[in-house]
């Protein structure tokens, strides 16, 4: 039977009077997690690359007065200025450079862990607390998180270490405790909203579990925590109606937390049995040695913290606009780890070292084979989209060719001392596809680079690669993707098709397609070779021929792009003549799309592209229907119609869904 514990005030009392709780045994086993987490977030430092968000953060750093930076690169902010405050006056000292940038948001994400180790040694035990950090320090949550130069890593630091304090302040009543608390719940104010909420909610949910006596010391921590914040409150003010995320992230739905959930436990089906088994394992001892009541208001403690800031973003994003996103919830997610191994309130140093190796062990194994974090995370396709302009432009005939954020070029030229000057290219981004097909027609290059992210109209890319027929080189990254293509074949003679079929008057390549006999074919005329095509003439005719199968019979799925196109041979403008895809499911259609591009008199091709990924389910267990349409009933001539399957990036959303395949083209 364990031994009892004492009262929960006296455990508090005897942890705030250490520094670092726990025998000599228990600290070495800290110390080597410590260093087990930094190791993860420093692999490879000098080449972890910029993600989006510290690329913009960056850009709004270049100013030379603190009052330029608040009002032009903060005030135009989501967030508050800690973070960006913080970076300026680092980058000013230090530079730059990925590695410079990066090391204190990973220094505060191992710091953080030594504080969620103190806040949970003193709550529940030194034991508890090092199987909970040894889940919380390896797994890609906080190791990505970690190694991102935003609010997040400090935004963790800033919560853990607001629960410390106050744990030691009515633990200890010292007077470096409570202005430590206060410090931190300012500091929780500056650095992000979703942490000011948790500072709120862990003031009043410390403030009745305070002795009385210093429940005054509450208020003026509460009061000076305020006090510190109030020169930003018109920041905030202005901030809160801004528009954000809600621009382009969508409401959480119904599977949001059990996707949430998936991705802390890393997608790892071993990593979820050995987390969930332990922690049933260690309150099954608290249970038959009837030791319920002992952790005192510990547990409903972090339930609070945990739940009710991921409830009031759930509320916020339904309600007002979405904000809950699994960054923001990363402030919060120790809290709800906490609790899984409060059972474990005691233990030998070998079985505890056993257990915190096969916890560690397995969530390091799914964070390097599972989640492949540092194939996908160190790899950038801005750097791949910028050094394919660079290598372009010393290669005569190559056009380069990208559709990125505008800001991204010139940041990573002026950040590697590239003459931008030297190194042309034209950037597609809200460029219509008539431009496109128009650069297409107008250059005389013979390949072409293309650097692609997330946001790119798929239906570019096609007309692209309708011009340039052969593929040379294609890698995908996370959320992006480059491709070489080729105006003539080439020695690699790549192929991403997954599928191909084709109708035209002389034959028909591929099942799924059905034309009206009426609809008349005719000659037309003569070219080069002295032979004269077919055509269809949909003159009078509305429709005229249509494919039809399931996507799952295409083979089609996960990322994979839907694309269809139709070479006109000339049709009168006011016939408005269309290519239309359509997703149905029964008689019901899911999703319509059709070409953008008018036809006219003389030649022209029609495409309509999408991407499977952005439809719900994958758009499995629908049928693909592509067809003409001629709603004008006007002179229109068709040649032929190709209905293609390229081939998906599995790693596009690779940071946040299960990755269901290695990359073909990494």
């Amino acid at each position: 039977m364990e031994t009892e514990q004492p009262h929960w005030r006296k455990r508090l009392e005897e942890a705030a009077s250490a520094v670092v709780p726990g025998s000599p045994a228990e600290r070495w086993l800290l110390l080597g997690l410590l260093l087990l987490a930094g190791a993860l977030r420093l692999w490879n430092l000098p080449h972890i690359p910029y993600t989006h968000d510290e690329i913009s953060a960056l850009l709004r750093l270049r100013f030379q007065s603190f009052g330029d930076l608040i009002a032009q690169g903060v005030a135009i902010d989501a967030h508050p200025a800690g973070t960006q405050v913080f970076e300026w006056a680092w980058t000013g000292l230090f530079g730059m450079g990925e590695a410079i940038v990066k090391l204190p948001f990973i220094v505060f994400s191992v710091a953080a862990l030594f504080f969620m180790y103190r806040f949970a040694a003193a709550w529940s035990s030194p034991a508890a607390a090092l199987l909970s950090i040894a889940f919380i320090g390896t797994i890609q949550y906080s190791v990505m998180y970690g190694q991102i130069a935003r609010p997040y890593a400090m935004g963790s630091l800033a919560c853990v270490l607001l629960a410390d304090q106050l744990t030691r302040a009515i633990g200890g009543n010292r007077v470096r405790s409570w202005a430590g608390a206060a410090a931190a719940a300012a500091l929780c104010a500056y650095t992000h909203h979703f942490t000011l909420l948790f500072a709120a909610l862990a003031w009043l949910c410390f403030l009745p579990i305070a002795p009385r006596g210093r429940r005054r010391h509450m208020l003026l921590i509460g009061a000076a925590a305020l006090l510190l914040y109030a020169p930003h409150m018109p920041i905030t003010l202005r901030q809160f109606g801004y528009k954000g995320v809600g621009q382009w992230l969508l409401p959480p739905g119904p599977g949001w937390l059990p996707d949430y959930v998936a991705w802390i436990f890393e997608y790892s089906i071993p990593l979820a049995v050995v987390v969930l088994g332990l922690a049933l394992a260690g309150w099954s001892r608290i249970f038959r040695s009837n030791g319920r009541g002992t952790h005192g208001p510990f547990i409903p403690l972090c339930l609070a913290l945990g739940l009710l800031p991921l409830a009031v973003g759930y509320g916020y994003s339904i309600w007002r606009a979405p904000v809950l996103q699994y960054s923001v919830g990363l402030f919060s997610f120790p809290f709800l780890v906490f609790p899984l191994f409060a059972g474990w309130r005691t233990l030998k140093p070998g079985s505890l070292a056993l257990l915190m190796v096969l916890i560690a062990g397995t969530a390091v194994h799914a964070l390097i084979l599972v989640r492949q974090h540092y194939a996908i995370f160190y790899r950038s396709k801005y750097e791949a989209a910028v050094h394919g302009i660079i290598n372009a432009s010393s290669l005569p005939g190559r056009l380069a060719l990208v559709d990125l954020p505008a800001e991204i070029p010139g940041f990573y030229m002026h950040h590697w001392g590239v003459d931008s000057a030297t190194v042309p290219y034209i950037n597609l981004r809200n460029r219509s596809t008539t431009y496109v097909d128009s650069l297409m027609k107008a250059t005389n290059a013979s390949s072409v680079f293309i650097g692609a992210s997330a946001g790119a109209v798929p239906a570019k890319l096609a007309r692209i690669r309708s011009a340039f027929p052969f593929l040379a080189a294609r890698h995908d990254y996370e959320e992006g993707q480059t491709f070489l293509l080729s105006a003539r074949p080439n020695a690699n003679g790549l192929n991403d098709r997954l599928h191909s079929s084709t109708i035209a008057p002389e034959a028909v390549l591929g099942e799924g397609w059905k034309a009206e006999v009426e609809l008349p074919v005719v000659l037309g005329p003569t070219g080069k070779q002295g032979m004269a095509p077919k055509e269809w003439d949909m003159t009078g005719h509305e429709f005229g021929m249509v494919f039809e199968r399931s996507v799952y019979d295409l083979g089609a799925g996960g990322n994979d792009i839907l694309e269809a196109a139709m070479d006109v041979a000339g049709a009168a403008p006011e016939s408005g003549l269309k290519l239309v895809m359509e997703l149905r499911e029964g008689d019901r259609t899911v999703m319509y799309s059709s070409s953008d591009v008018q036809a006219g008199p003389g030649r022209s091709k029609l495409i309509v592209a999408v991407p499977l990924a952005d439809l719900q389910g994958n758009g499995q267990g629908t049928r693909l229907r592509v067809y003409p349409w001629n709603p004008g009933l006007q002179y229109a001539r068709i040649n032929s119609i190709t209905v293609d399957v390229q081939a998906g990036n599995p790693w596009l959303y690779g940071f946040f869904q299960p990755l269901a395949r290695a990359p073909a083209y990494p």
